[in-house]
């Protein structure tokens, strides 16, 4: 018969073991983070650099902003590297909806330089910028940066946005701590199976 107190000691164990996992997981999920995003990110180069390296440079708008100036709407004028679509919403960081420390605010009625560090959304009208990026207000003596052949933005209306797509980059990190704890629990319940008979 099972042995209820060893069944739980063995339950405990593998629950610290596999919390223990987790926490260098999660330390470590920059490893499968999107191109271009940090969990504590360091300066993107300065905007000369930038505009001449970065996938995707436009410069827009912000025609409305949300979660208090951590998302905007933006009607792109100029793109400078890449395709956009107008509008487009600028998120400051992962999750606009919950202050972080590297959050970018926005201000409606300005406009920007624009180098965000994650297009993972593009296609959904969605790009992720950070307060380590290298977008900057526009102002006039940005001119001489302009390249040649501006583009414009794409039209068209663009398919909405997933509001989970910040969340890709943990996947990983959880899987293997559910499979590592999973585990743990079938070798526990194992092991005390075997002590019985």
């Amino acid at each position: 018969m099972l042995d209820l107190r060893r069944v739980v000691r063995l339950l405990s164990s593998a629950a610290i073991l596999g919390a223990t996992l987790l926490v260098p997981g999660a330390v470590a999920a920059d490893t499968f983070a999107p191109a271009g995003v940090a969990l504590d990110c360091a300066p993107s180069p300065p905007l000369d650099e930038a505009v001449v390296s970065a996938h995707l440079v436009f410069v827009g708008t912000v025609t409305e902003t949300s979660s208090d100036g951590r998302s905007a709407t933006v009607t792109v004028t100029e793109v400078w590297r890449g395709d956009v679509p107008s509008p487009v919403i600028v998120n400051g960081w992962l999750d606009p909806a919950s202050a972080a420390e590297d959050d970018r605010t926005f201000q409606a009625g300005l406009t920007y330089v624009f180098v965000p560090v994650n297009l993972d959304n593009l296609a959904g009208g969605l790009v992720i910028d950070s307060i380590c990026s290298s977008t900057v207000q526009w102002t006039d003596d940005l001119a001489r940066l302009r390249p040649a052949n501006v583009g414009a933005p794409l039209t068209g209306p663009a398919p909405g946005a997933n509001p989970f797509a910040f969340l890709g980059w943990l996947v990983m990190p959880l899987a293997m701590a559910g499979l590592i704890g999973g585990g743990a629990i079938a070798l526990a319940l194992f092991v005390a199976r075997r002590r019985d008979t």
